[in-house]
C-alpha cells in the first residue's frame, strides 16, 4: 500500500502531435541555465534520455519551432561533459554494448544509442540542470547530447523510463519518496494527458497484474496468459503465451505478439468480421476490414481481452482497432516477425486514454481503461 507522501509526485501535461511525429507522445522539460525548453518523446522502452544539440555536426534533422531551440551546452553556465572512467559512463557503454567510447583529449565519454526502428543518437555523454513542468530542478542531470542523429521526427529529442539509474524516471525519482510513475496519453489531440513521477493515487476502479524485468535487460513486461475475442479464447496451445513475456512500450504504436497468437487472432477476427458482411484485407501481416455496404459500424467489431497474471486487459473497441484509412477498419496487432521477432510489445494504440501505473516499489502494474 502506498503511504502518505511526504515529497510530492512530479507532474507533466502529456500532448501528441503528428506534425512532429506521429503515434508519439511528448512532453516538455527544460535543460540547462538560463534554462533552454525542448518537447520530448516518452520512451517506456528504452533507457537513456538524449536532445539533439546546437554543434550537431555529422548527420542533423531539423527541429520544429514549438519543439524548442536546438540546445547548446556551451550557452548553459551549469553544462558539464561527463568523464571517461566515470560510473555512468562504464555502466552506459556495458548496458548499450559499446565497447569503447571516449575522447580522451578532454575526457568526454561518447554514447551510441541504436533503437529496433534503425534509428539512432550518437554524442557525447553530458550532465546539467533539469527543469520540469512543476519548476522542480535536478542538478547533475545526466543525458546524451546528440551530434550525429538519424530520427525520423522534428521534436528534440527523448527521455527514457527504463530500469537504469541514469534513465529520465530514476533520476527524477530520487526526488520523490516513492518508486513509481504513471501516465495517461490522450486518445486525440483535442485532448491532454498526463504524466506523474513518484506517489499516485489509489483508484479502486484500477486492475493490477505483475510488473517484471525484461529477460534482464531495462524495460518493463507483463507476462500473458491467455487471448479472447468475444469472450472466446483463441485455438492455440496455452503454452505458447508463457513462453515470452511483453514489454510495455509507449514508444511504440502497435501491439506485436508472437505469429502463432497473431494468427489466431487472424483467424478469429476475420470470422467474426465476415459474419457481418466485411472483407478481409490482402496484407496478410496487418488485420484490416473492409465493409461491403461501403460504411463501416464500430458497433460490428469484436472485444478483445488479453488475460494476464491476476487480471485481464480488456480493450475497448477503439483501442483493439483504429481507422487506417476511409472505410478501411484495421487491428492494432502485428506478429512479432514484422517488427523484432521473438520480441512481444504492448503499444500505445492498445492503451491509449489508458491510465497506466507503474509501480516499482511494489513490482505492480496498474490499468484502467478510458481514464483521460
Amino acid at each position: 500500500m502506498i503511504q502518505p507522501a511526504n515529497i510530492p509526485a512530479d507532474s507533466s501535461t502529456v500532448i501528441g502531435d503528428d506534425s512532429m511525429r506521429k503515434n508519439k507522445y511528448f512532453m516538455g522539460i527544460s535543460l540547462g541555465t538560463p534554462p533552454v525548453f525542448n518537447l520530448v518523446t516518452i520512451d517506456t522502452g528504452s533507457t537513456l534520455s538524449w536532445v539533439q544539440c546546437k554543434n550537431c555536426q555529422i548527420k542533423c534533422y531539423d527541429q520544429a519551432a514549438k519543439a524548442g531551440q536546438i540546445f547548446n551546452p556551451y550557452n548553459s553556465s551549469t553544462y558539464s561533459k561527463v568523464g571517461c572512467s566515470t560510473e555512468a559512463c562504464n555502466g552506459m557503454h556495458m548496458d548499450l554494448a559499446v565497447e569503447y567510447g571516449c575522447v580522451e583529449e578532454d575526457d568526454t565519454c561518447i554514447y551510441s544509442l541504436r533503437y529496433g526502428s534503425g534509428e539512432y543518437s550518437v554524442g557525447y555523454l553530458g550532465k546539467d540542470r533539469l527543469t520540469l513542468a512543476s519548476n522542480r530542478s535536478i542538478d547533475n542531470f545526466i543525458f546524451g547530447c546528440g551530434e550525429d542523429n538519424l530520427y525520423n521526427g522534428v521534436n528534440a529529442g527523448i527521455i527514457g523510463f527504463g530500469t537504469k539509474s541514469y534513465s529520465f524516471f530514476n533520476q527524477v525519482c530520487q526526488q520523490t519518496d516513492y518508486t513509481a510513475f504513471s501516465y495517461c496519453f490522450p486518445r486525440d489531440h483535442e485532448n491532454e494527458g498526463s504524466l506523474t513521477i513518484g506517489p499516485y493515487a489509489r483508484d479502486i476502479n484500477l486492475m493490477w497484474t505483475k510488473l517484471i524485468y525484461y529477460d534482464h535487460k531495462p524495460a518493463y513486461a507483463i507476462q500473458q496468459l491467455d487471448m479472447m475475442v468475444n469472450g472466446i479464447r483463441l485455438e492455440i496451445d496455452p503454452y505458447i503465451y508463457i513462453s515470452k513475456m511483453t514489454i510495455v512500450d509507449s514508444g511504440t504504436a502497435d501491439t506485436y505478439i508472437l505469429s502463432p497468437v497473431f494468427d489466431a487472432l487472424d483467424k478469429a477476427m476475420t470470422k467474426e468480421m465476415q459474419a457481418k458482411g466485411y472483407t478481409r484485407g490482402w496484407d496478410e501481416r496487418r488485420i484490416c476490414f473492409i465493409s461491403n455496404s461501403g460504411s463501416a459500424n464500430w458497433n460490428d467489431f469484436p472485444t478483445v481481452e488479453m488475460k494476464l497474471i491476476r487480471s485481464t486487459l480488456k480493450l475497448p473497441v477503439e483501442n483493439a482497432f483504429y481507422e487506417s484509412s476511409n472505410n478501411v477498419i484495421c487491428s492494432t496487432f502485428l506478429p512479432d516477425d514484422a517488427g523484432v521477432r521473438g520480441v512481444q510489445m504492448l503499444g500505445n494504440r492498445a492503451v491509449r486514454s489508458f491510465k497506466l501505473v507503474f509501480d516499482i516499489q511494489a513490482m505492480n502494474f496498474g490499468f484502467k481503461a478510458r481514464a483521460c
